[in-house]
């Protein structure tokens, strides 16, 4: 399938650009927004540069104006919406007793409400054609919680895949499909926005442990390819790593045993005082 019309949240940069470039190499016309200006025009060009019908704009996920401002955007240029990317992400790390109120509210926003206000701009559209596809970026941090000192980012991303199965379980039965992506480790620039709240100041150093088994970064344009195949084969689930797809489906059979074994392989928090 080719000549469909895909939309990418955070589509300037990582994860986000990689999904929008491996549409647009399929013959996909992509609509991208973004927060970061340079970035969103340097992808836009990109996007052109493959022959494409190619769209970028400024928006923020956690505005209700700007993604309806980015809608009415899309809906002008290319008059419906085939695939719905909800990319858009951001990551705070901290321990849970002590992280801002704010930080909090800031990553439930951009990465829960961002998804909800990405499908409630874009999906009735779908809903009324009878077709469509929505792809929602969450995490491997939202199948099993891979640390201790990133509870906010595994708590929005355990919502964002709860949510894509609630959205499956809604909307397949009226003709739209669904997609959740699990990334592991990624090379992109999450990095670069990501938050220590409740850290006491010079330990930051102390904090931002992965498990070994994790530190293995893919490309984020091979990781733009297998969400391509997945909306291709109406797969629900992307994994970017085997491990984790193979955690995934062993995880919960004794959440306990599954839990005791992970705490007991990895260094325990760093004390606050």
């Amino acid at each position: 399938m080719t000549g469909r019309v895909v939309v990418v949240t955070g589509g300037a940069s990582g994860i986000g650009r990689g999904i929008a470039l491996a549409f647009a190499r399929r013959g996909d016309d992509v609509a991208i927004c973004d927060v970061h200006d340079e970035r969103l025009a340097s992808t836009l060009a990109e996007l052109e540069a493959l022959g494409v019908g190619a769209l970028g704009q400024r928006c923020d996920v956690t505005s209700d104006a700007e993604v309806d401002a980015f809608r009415d955007a899309v809906l002008e240029r290319f008059g419906h919406v085939d695939v719905l990317c909800n990319n858009a992400g951001v990551a705070v790390l901290g321990p849970p007793e002590s992280v801002a109120m704010a930080d909090w509210e800031w990553i439930l926003q951009v990465n829960v409400l961002g998804l909800v206000r990405g499908v409630r701009a874009f999906v009735p559209g779908m809903l009324e054609r009878g077709s469509g596809h929505v792809v929602n970026t969450a995490s491997v941090a939202g199948t099993w919680a891979y640390t201790w000192d990133a509870t906010p980012y595994i708590t929005s991303k355990f919502a964002a895949y709860g949510y894509s199965e609630a959205l499956m379980r809604s909307l397949k039965p009226r003709g739209i499909d669904v997609t959740v992506v699990c990334p592991g480790l990624v090379s992109t620039n999450l990095a670069e926005t990501a938050r220590q709240s409740g850290v006491p100041a010079g330990r930051e150093a102390e904090w931002g442990y992965l498990p070994p088994d994790m530190l293995d970064p893919k490309d984020p344009e091979a990781v733009g390819e297998q969400v391509a195949d997945a909306v291709a084969a109406k797969r629900f689930t992307v994994f970017t790593h085997q491990a984790d797809a193979e955690r995934f489906t062993t995880w919960r059979h004794d959440i306990d045993a599954s839990l005791a074994a992970a705490i007991a392989a990895s260094p325990p928090p760093p004390p606050l005082h």
